[in-house]
């Protein structure tokens, strides 16, 4: 794939395939090799361990007749397939034949390709065998890893979600990869990322694949797109250039783009004016963007945070969810790591904060995934302390053995949109909408001001506990010039407030939040008084 969007699958491939090539690539001494064939061999080693997998299977479907009982031949070929789109399953009866013959990876792989397949029982059998092998290069807990993901998808596939999915046809898809799909708040207008044939330059990575441009597409009627037509310049350049997200107002949008190595690569914010169109590219903060890989982002819904993702060193494993928020003077934040609720010692990709401003969508390797990528939802509980609920699975079938990646979800939280391979496909990623028969978003969000009797704006504390007054719920701080606090609640609960502010008394009343299915705002404004006077508040529901 890209430098944008990382197979999962291609990097597991690759690494250990870079081995299998340091131990193997001068040993060749096989019957009917002659010189001409071992440089062949050697080459083919070469293309597999960079990726290029369709020029390498090549070479390697020319070399298996030369001695069919070559077994890392056959091996590596399936290797290959297994690492190209569309061509997956037919790596099975290659591994498999290599099973039977000894070879001990080979074991790994088949068991990786069944689970795609999801034949679960079966790939779980060969993982445990795999285990009681001896030199095998992938250690125990990467293998309990895998024997997880089997079990987690086969116990979601036997309960699937009430949902409807649907293809968003071949206006939209191609035969190439087509992903990250950005909406625009009224549903009308969809951008997205495509490797189709006709991007700008027409150029090709070291894979074989077009270089990544920018596409559109109009919605015409119900469930129908225009055919997608090139955005052009200034977007779309001779490099990699991928969406990433739209700003709240859908006049900003987040550009990747590569650097002319087509490897290292930046975010970069446009604006549409409605005169000429999208205007220059700028770079994105330095607290962003860095020297590492930082692929994607999503801007909260008033404008002053930035969530994205990041390889940077100190977090908690391969790619994290972090996030900065503007300051007073229009400056940036450092950057805060969403913590191990979020991140996982694998890779977290692909957020989307929704315009509630406290429920975020991204694609996670690690977690409960069925395979690949997998979407989760969780909740910003406190701000202040940067909780976060733990992440929820949105469960089959959306997410599948294969990689569901870049979710998007509408204001009302009913109509999403995600990038995905799976059966029926046009070929590779398609982009696909999906229709919840209920909101999405699970959350009471409660906004509200503290102020004196003057209505005046009071820094103040707020403790949220449960009616008992013995478990703390959160702790939330009132904004320090506006007074203003934000609370994420469950719904249909019944809390015990607790207002602490200097120079006056303690202040405590209870709340009782509504039952909701979807996203319902409250307010509730605190008015402290003196010593003598009781607190006042006034609630009501939007």
């Amino acid at each position: 794939m890209s430098p944008y969007y990382v197979d999962r699958m291609d990097l597991t491939i690759r690494s250990l395939t870079i081995v299998l090539c340091l131990a193997t690539v001068t040993a060749h001494a096989q019957t009917g090799y002659k010189r001409m064939h071992n440089r062949m061999l050697d080459e083919a080693k070469v293309l597999l361990s960079n990726g290029e997998y369709q020029e390498a299977a090549k070479i390697y479907q020319l070399l298996l007749p030369v001695d069919p009982e070559f077994t890392e031949v056959r091996y590596e070929l399936g290797l290959c397939l297994a690492g190209t789109s569309g061509q997956r399953g037919r790596a099975i009866p290659l591994f498999e034949r290599c099973v039977a013959e000894g070879h001990t990876e080979a074991h790994y792989q088949l068991a990786l390709a069944l689970h795609r397949e999801e034949r679960f029982d079966e790939a779980v059998t060969l993982l445990q065998q795999y285990k009681d092998l001896h030199y095998r290069l992938v250690d125990d807990p990467e293998v309990e890893r895998r024997i997880t993901m089997c079990r987690t998808a086969r116990l979601l596939e036997r309960d699937p979600m009430d949902l409807q999915i649907r293809a968003l046809g071949p206006g939209v898809n191609s035969s190439a990869h087509d992903y990250c799909p950005l909406v625009t708040a009224d549903g009308r207008e969809l951008y997205f990322t495509s490797r189709r044939e006709g991007t700008t330059g027409s150029r090709k990575d070291a894979t074989g694949q077009y270089l990544e441009d920018v596409y559109r597409s109009v919605k015409q009627g119900e469930g129908a797109w225009s055919k997608a037509t090139n955005v052009g310049p200034p977007i779309n350049s001779g490099l990699q250039d991928a969406t990433v997200g739209l700003s709240p107002d859908g006049r900003g949008m987040i550009v990747y783009r590569t650097s002319d190595d087509l490897v290292s690569g930046d975010l970069w914010m446009t604006r549409m004016n409605e005169q000429s169109g999208w205007g220059p590219l700028e770079r994105m903060t330095d607290r962003i963007n860095t020297e590492h890989h930082e692929p994607s982002a999503s801007i909260a819904p008033e404008g002053n945070e930035i969530y994205f993702t990041s390889d940077r060193p100190g977090g908690y494993g391969g790619r994290d969810i972090y996030r900065i928020r503007q300051l007073p003077d229009g400056s940036w934040s450092l950057p805060l790591n969403l913590g191990p609720v979020v991140n996982t010692p694998h890779d977290e990709d692909a957020p989307f904060i929704h315009s509630d401003g406290v429920t975020l969508f991204f694609s996670s390797n690690g977690h409960n995934t069925m395979g690949g990528y997998d979407v989760f939802r969780t909740t910003l509980l406190d701000g202040d302390m940067n909780g976060w609920s733990d992440p929820e699975n949105l469960g089959y079938p959306l997410n599948t053995v294969n990689d569901d990646i870049f979710f998007t979800l509408s204001a009302d939280g009913t109509t999403g949109y995600f990038s995905s391979e799976r059966p029926g496909g046009l070929g590779g990623q398609d982009i696909y909408e999906v229709v919840f028969p209920s909101s999405q978003l699970r959350k009471v969000v409660v906004h509200g001001l503290v102020t004196d009797g003057l209505e005046r704006p009071i820094r103040a504390r707020v403790l949220v506990m449960d009616p008992a007054g013995e478990e703390l719920v959160g702790i939330y701080n009132t904004d320090q010039r506006t007074g203003r606090f934000l609370m994420v609640l469950e719904p249909g609960g019944r809390f015990a407030l607790s207002v602490e502010a200097p120079g006056f008394p303690d202040h405590a009343e209870e709340l009782q939040v509504p039952a909701a299915s979807g996203l319902l705002e409250i307010s509730h404004d605190i008015v402290l008084g003196s010593g003598e006077d009781q607190g006042l508040t006034r609630h009501e529901d939007r």
